[in-house]
């Protein structure tokens, strides 16, 4: 059974790993589709202004006679060899001479050897004579030429082997028929049977000498035809009418899927690299806390920044009630007195975040006391647009007068602000005091809920010199911002002061381009409560 389990738990983690990604690409879609665009754009008019290359190719049959009498490897091997020295016999400086002179052209032989390319066809006997140019007659001219020049410098020098023999035989030949004719016509012209005789038998000897030398000489002709090698064409070069390259669709459409995966590459690099909190699942699996709720990006000006208290109906305000129920729920088994809200970094909207839970406790009745305890950089006062010259530091420095609650400012009815005060010298001081314990009890008697806003636990401790004395305690995290070991080292910071952490609230939250979707499921107990974000009115009626 327990097998089982890990495995299913195991197919669970890559699927939420495979939406995760699908998520990251759907999200960055115009990201990468624009580096495709850009990239095989780019690669379309760089393709443009390259001039054309044009390529013709004449193809060649390199016949060895002697390889036609036996058809065992070795034959074969060595009319593979003659190929490929054919092959490189072709671009010697001779024949590419001859192919400048013969066609006028204006380069010397380095120039043309390099347009021209000569391969033997693997397994067979065929040469391929491929030639580049910008000027597509000249390619087909050229590389037909070549062919054509060096076929007849094949044959000269094979057939020069022979020519002296054969000259020499036929020297004889025509002697030794001189000498026939010659003794032929004494035959003829004497009376004498006797010298008659004589004359026709050194004719006979002549003639068979004749004969012997026209057999040698047809010998001779017999050898020079099964030994000369021929090169003949099997498919000259034609005209090309399309240039092999630059190649500008498939130049544009390799360059678009390239700018493609270098976006996708470089996107799930910055998220291997990337040390912070996006999702739910990754702040359960790293702090081991639950998400109580995950709040839209809100607007920073002055009036959108109170969303609860100006634009009640928001779907965003819906999303800060979501998270006043589940911060209830998450505090099911011990009385919520006390609520303190910090963050591990600072500009995290944790004040934003406070200030909008505070309204909607207020809002569904409970009698609530926003305490701005941040007398580092205190916000609360700004939000609500009152006074801060009275305030926290005020109260705890002259303790030994009563406190005067005709000095906190209400917005709405249920709700009291009570502003951080002018700042003191020695906040963490301030902060650790008996007399703050003392206010935070006195606080405790005169409302259902106090909701105190701190400074972020990693610059200092003001958030952990308060944690004992909560009833709970809320962690804002910055999408995407918020490093998972900064976040790790505040909780272990507040575990050690004994903090009673509810959950984390992810803010702010850009659904519209968001990885995580707009639902979230959250866990707690043998409950499931979701949160569902839509661009809808609800009656907010229905979540007091």
């Amino acid at each position: 059974m327990q097998d089982t389990i890990l495995d299913a738990d195991s197919n669970e983690e890559i699927t939420i790993d495979l939406k995760k990604y699908f998520a990251l690409f759907w999200q960055w879609a115009w990201l990468i589709i624009l580096a495709g665009i850009i990239a095989g754009l780019t690669a379309f008019l760089v393709s443009r202004q390259i001039t054309p290359v044009y390529e013709a190719t004449t193809t060649v049959l390199v016949s060895d006679s002697s390889s036609t009498q036996s058809s065992d490897l070795n034959s074969l091997r060595a009319s593979e060899l003659l190929s490929q020295t054919y092959a490189q016999m072709m671009t010697k400086n001779p024949i590419l001479e001859e192919t400048i002179s013969r066609l006028g052209l204006k380069m010397e032989a380095k120039d043309l050897r390099e347009m021209i390319s000569v391969s033997p066809v693997t397994n067979t006997q065929l040469i391929e004579v491929l030639v580049e140019s910008t000027d597509p007659t000249a390619a087909a001219l050229i590389a037909n030429t070549v062919v054509d020049i060096f076929t007849k410098e094949i044959e000269s020098v094979q057939t020069t082997r022979y020519d002296q023999s054969k000259e020499s035989l036929q020297a004889k030949l025509d002697e030794v028929e001189d000498e026939i004719t010659y003794y032929n016509n004494l035959a003829a012209s004497t009376e004498s049977e006797v010298e008659r005789a004589d004359y026709f038998a050194r004719a006979t000897q002549y003639r068979e000498t004749y004969y012997s030398l026209l057999e040698l000489y047809e010998n001779i002709w017999l050898s020079e035809a099964e030994t000369i090698s021929s090169v003949a064409v099997v498919e000259p070069a034609i005209l090309p009418d399309v240039p092999v390259r630059p190649r500008v669709l498939i130049n544009t459409a390799l360059a678009g899927v390239v700018g493609v995966m270098l976006a996708a590459g470089g996107l799930l690099a910055r998220e291997a690299l990337d040390d912070t909190l996006h999702t739910p699942d990754e702040v359960k699996n790293h702090l081991n806390l639950p998400v109580l709720g995950a709040i839209e990006t809100i607007s920073q000006d002055q009036e959108n920044r109170l969303i609860a208290m100006n634009q009640p109906r928001h779907p965003i305000t819906e999303a800060f009630r979501a998270l006043r129920e589940n911060t209830r729920f998450a505090s099911i088994d011990r009385d919520l007195h006390t609520l303190l809200v910090t963050s591990a970094s600072p500009e995290e909207g944790k004040s934003t975040v406070t200030a909008n839970l505070a309204l909607v406790f207020a809002q569904a009745g409970v009698d609530t006391i926003l305490v701005d305890c941040d007398f580092r950089k205190p916000v609360i006062h700004n939000l609500f647009d009152i006074s801060n010259q009275h305030g926290v530091s005020t109260i705890l420095f002259n303790q030994d007068t009563a406190i005067d609650e005709s000095r906190w400012q209400s917005p709405i009815d249920h709700l009291r602000v009570i502003t951080s005060g002018p700042l003191p010298p020695n906040p963490a001081e301030l902060i650790a005091s008996k007399r703050m314990k003392a206010f935070i009890e006195d606080l405790k008697n005169r409302a259902d809920l106090i909701i105190i806003d701190t400074p972020p636990v990693q610059p200092v401790t003001d958030a952990a010199s308060l944690a004992p004395e909560m009833d709970g305690m809320l962690m804002i995290v910055h999408p995407g911002k918020t490093s998972i070991s900064a976040a790790k080292q505040a909780i272990e910071q507040l575990k050690r002061a004994k903090a009673r952490i509810l959950g984390v609230v992810l803010n702010p939250l850009d659904l519209r381009r968001s990885q995580y979707a707009y639902r979230y499921a959250y866990q707690n107990g043998r409950n499931d409560y979701r949160t569902y974000y839509h661009k809808t009115d609800s009656d907010p009626s229905k979540n007091k």
